[in-house]
Formats: C-alpha cells, structure tokens, sequence
C-alpha cells in the first residue's frame, strides 16, 4: 500500500517554469490524497510517518493541500441507555453524559490513528467546498457512534478559510473547550474541535508534518 501511495507521489517533470523558478507554488500536487481514504474518510497513520521521512516539508504540504482532524482523546461519560431496543429508537442519536468526576479526557491510541483529511468523499451528498461530519453514509468524514448525529457538523472551505458549523446536533460541537452555538466559527491551526465525546486537533499540512516527524 504505501508503495502504492509512493508511486501516487512521483515528481513531476520540470516544466520551463519549474527551471525559473517561476509559478512553483501553483503547481499540481505530487498525488491524489483521496485515493488513499478508507470508505469513512480516514488515511493511515503509518503511511502518513513513511511519507514524512522521504519527502520534505513542502513535498509533503503539496501533497496533503488541506488540514486534517487528527484524533487526540476521549472524553469520559456514558451513553443513555434508557429505549435503546425500541426498533424506533434504533437511528436515533444518543445523548452522551459527561462523568463530572473525570476532570481529564482520557487518551486513545486507536483514536490516535484516525487522520482526516478535510477532503471530499466521491460519495459524499454535501455541496461543494463543504466538508460535512456525520454518523452515516453521505458524508465525507463517517464517525459510526450513537452518540453522533447523523448529520453532527460542517467545515466550510472558503478561500482558504476554514469554517466550522454545528449542525444543531444532539451531543453539540466544542472548539477548544467551548460549545457552539449557531453562529460558525474560524478553524485555526491546532485547534481542539470535539465532536459529541470526541477530541481532534485541526492540523494544518505543516503541523502534521511536524508531528509526524516528532518535532
């Protein structure tokens, strides 16, 4: 696979421009990142620290082109359980209850894992430039937990602004400890955006880079 993703990476041909070193920046990326996500969305970490060690910095910011929601922890609590086996209850969101007594979120390697490229998922039914994050099929970053709505929040991509909206959700949208209300709300590097019980950190290309490489 992550020769694969290598062959995805070769670089291109100089062009007279690239020899003068004029227009380096609007160049194509070295691959195509969204034919290295799984069906929910995710890339693999592994594959993500190979790519850090062989190319540099720019290479690899060239070939992410947008940020990522890297997994960090888990907020402590517990899911209703009260109509659970009604069938009727059954594509409901659950509401999530924080434990008052953990003060610390507590940390998840497998969580640790899940990187998502705000990229668009081809079956994805969202308008363009919006990347939408939801519990079911139809969205571009796919979280399988009851205690995430269906259609939980969107990051609106805007001339290189990123834009993040709750999407009147059950269990609400966080960004760095505080709770959404209906008004959106600018995404910046290292950001911490929680979905429902769920800790990211919004990671622009550099910044991964840097904290794939243990920088």
């Amino acid at each position: 696979m992550f020769g694969k993703a290598l062959g995805l990476m070769k670089k291109p041909k100089k062009t007279d421009d690239q020899s003068t070193g004029a227009g380096d920046k609007s160049k194509a990326p070295l691959g195509d990142i969204s034919k290295m996500l799984n069906a929910s969305g995710r890339i693999g970490l592994q594959m993500l620290q190979k790519m850090a060690t062989v190319y540099s910095k720019l290479e690899f910011e060239r070939f992410m082109q947008q940020p990522v929601l890297v997994g960090s922890s888990i907020q402590a609590g517990s899911l209703a359980t009260q109509n659970r086996h009604a069938k009727d209850e059954l594509n409901k969101t659950v509401i999530f209850e924080v434990d008052l007594a953990e003060t610390v979120s507590s940390s998840s390697e497998s969580l640790k894992h899940a990187i998502y490229p705000l990229v668009t998922n081809e079956y994805a039914s969202g308008p363009v430039n919006t990347f939408s994050i939801g519990r079911v099929d139809g969205n571009d970053m796919i979280m399988p937990d009851y205690a995430i709505s269906k259609q939980h929040a969107v990051i609106e991509i805007k001339r290189g602004n990123y834009i993040l909206r709750d999407c009147g959700s059950t269990n609400g949208t966080m960004l760095n400890s505080r709770r959404l209300d209906k008004k959106p709300v600018e995404l910046r590097d290292k950001d911490i955006v929680a979905f429902a019980r769920y800790e990211f950190s919004f990671l622009f290309p550099d910044s991964l880079y840097d904290m794939l490489r243990g920088s």
